[in-house]
Formats: structure tokens, C-alpha cells, sequence
């Protein structure tokens, strides 16, 4: 259950005033997300776990995106944050969570990208630094042990990572606002589809955002073509670019699990 001072940040739960239902909701490995009715409506509250200062994640940029992406109809409104407690609290939304087999369906796919183009199209909140995957993959190194640096090759990871997010660059038309992390968990069907937890969200190229999903779901690899078309992504030089970018998330998440076997001690 959430602690006393973590509900207390959800509308309509004070002293005195339990709430009406507490359950924990599915999905994150890192954060524990529940869902909390009380008499004012329905919520989301998520709490930070102990782990989630990581690479790529910066919670005033997600709290910007998100909030550009809930104006939009994207995703579901931001009601508060408390980052000296770790908790954010969203309206709670009904529908069915996608899973592995929507992201190899084509009409799913397509719908996914028409909803990519909406959120691509949105203009980014000022002050935001462009998405660098080889910063962050520096710092996966940085909170990896040296002996397991040199034991799971991740200088050599580094140094793909770096070449594959230059090749990206070359051909970009522009930034814009991207997700980051299309996980089906990720993905809300209700009354449209949604798009949840802003955590990685960037500004940066959006073919990234198509690269998230092949590179995670690779038996949608056959539909690359439907997906980039439905997200509005044309130009010369795009299945290049595309197998670059796939290259840079399969990446950092290998970086990702490598830090996550061996942490370095303190």
C-alpha cells in the first residue's frame, strides 16, 4: 500500500477521509503506480522508486512534455507533482492496456503512428535540451563497476551508440516532442488511444520514436514501412537513418541491462 504522506497528495484523501478504493496498477519495474478513487474522481498516483534518477529521465522535462501532450488529447492530465515526496498524480483513464500482439498488428500500427504524427506535430515547450544518446549512454558507464566495463563490452556499445545516433543526425529535418518509451504497457485503448508515463520523453528527431517500437517489437519490423507513413515520416535516406536509430535504442537498453546486473559500489 502507499504510505500515509503519498496518499495524502491525491484530491479528496485528508485526515479522516480514507480513500474509496487503493489498487496497484501493472507496468513499471522502477516506480509503483497505483490507482486511487476518492469522492473527487479517479487517479493515478505515481511514487518514485529508488532507482529512478537513470539515464534519459529528467522530471521537470517530463512534466513539461506531458502536460503539451495532455493539451493535445495524448495523454492523461498532469494534476500535480511533489518532488520532495517522489509523487505525481493523474486522472486515472479507462481502457485496455495493449499487449505484445497489438504492436504487430497493421491496424494497430497504424493507428500508433497517427497518433506519433499528432504528438510530433506539437511545439516544443522552450528551454528544452535535444534528446543526446551518447551522453547517456556515458553516464550507463559512469554507474557501471570498471571490471564489468571491460567484461560486458560496453565501451565498445558506447562507441556503436554514437555512430548510429551521428547517422541519425544527418539527415533530421527537425526536432520535436517524442515519447520515448512505446512499451505496450505503455499504450491505452479507450475512447482513443492514449499514450502513458512520460518518464523518457525528449525532444529529438521522430524517427526515434518509430525506432522505439522496432526496436523493442522487432517482429513489427515488416510493417516499418506503414508505421513511418502513418507518423508522417518521409524524406531520402530514411531506412538508413531508421536502422540507425533502431541501433541506438537497442543500445541503451542493452547498456540499460548491463548497469542494472552490475551496479557499481558505492
Amino acid at each position: 500500500m502507499p504510505s500515509t504522506a503519498a496518499l495524502a497528495w491525491v484530491p479528496g484523501v485528508r485526515a479522516g477521509v480514507a480513500p474509496l478504493r487503493v489498487e496497484r496498477l501493472l507496468g513499471g519495474t522502477v516506480n509503483d503506480s497505483w490507482r486511487v478513487d476518492t469522492a473527487l474522481g479517479r487517479f493515478v498516483l505515481r511514487i518514485d522508486g529508488p532507482t529512478w534518477r537513470r539515464p534519459g529521465v529528467e522530471r521537470e522535462r517530463e512534466q513539461q512534455l506531458h502536460e503539451a501532450a495532455a493539451r493535445a488529447g495524448l495523454a492523461p492530465r498532469l494534476l500535480l507533482r511533489a518532488d520532495a515526496d517522489g509523487v505525481q498524480v493523474c486522472e486515472y483513464l479507462d481502457g485496455r492496456s495493449w499487449g505484445e500482439r497489438d504492436l504487430v498488428q497493421p491496424l494497430q500500427l497504424q493507428r500508433l503512428g497517427e497518433r506519433l504524427a499528432q504528438l510530433h506535430a506539437l511545439e516544443v515547450p522552450p528551454g528544452i535540451a535535444p534528446f543526446d544518446p551518447v551522453a547517456c549512454a556515458r553516464e550507463y558507464l559512469q554507474a557501471m563497476s570498471a571490471q564489468a566495463v571491460a567484461s560486458t563490452r560496453a565501451e565498445e556499445l558506447v562507441a556503436d551508440i554514437a555512430a548510429a545516433a551521428g547517422r541519425v543526425a544527418e539527415g533530421t529535418t527537425g526536432l520535436a516532442p517524442i515519447h520515448g518509451d512505446l512499451v505496450h504497457a505503455n499504450l491505452l485503448d479507450g475512447e482513443q488511444l492514449w499514450l502513458l508515463d512520460w518518464e523518457y520523453a525528449q525532444r529529438a528527431d521522430p524517427l526515434y520514436d518509430v525506432a522505439c517500437v522496432l526496436a523493442y517489437y522487432p517482429l513489427a519490423r515488416p510493417q516499418a514501412a506503414q508505421l513511418l507513413a502513418a507518423a508522417g515520416l518521409t524524406g531520402s535516406g530514411l531506412a538508413q537513418r531508421l536502422e540507425a536509430a533502431i541501433r541506438v535504442y537497442q543500445g541503451l537498453s542493452g547498456l540499460w541491462h548491463r548497469v542494472r546486473d552490475n551496479p557499481r559500489s558505492e
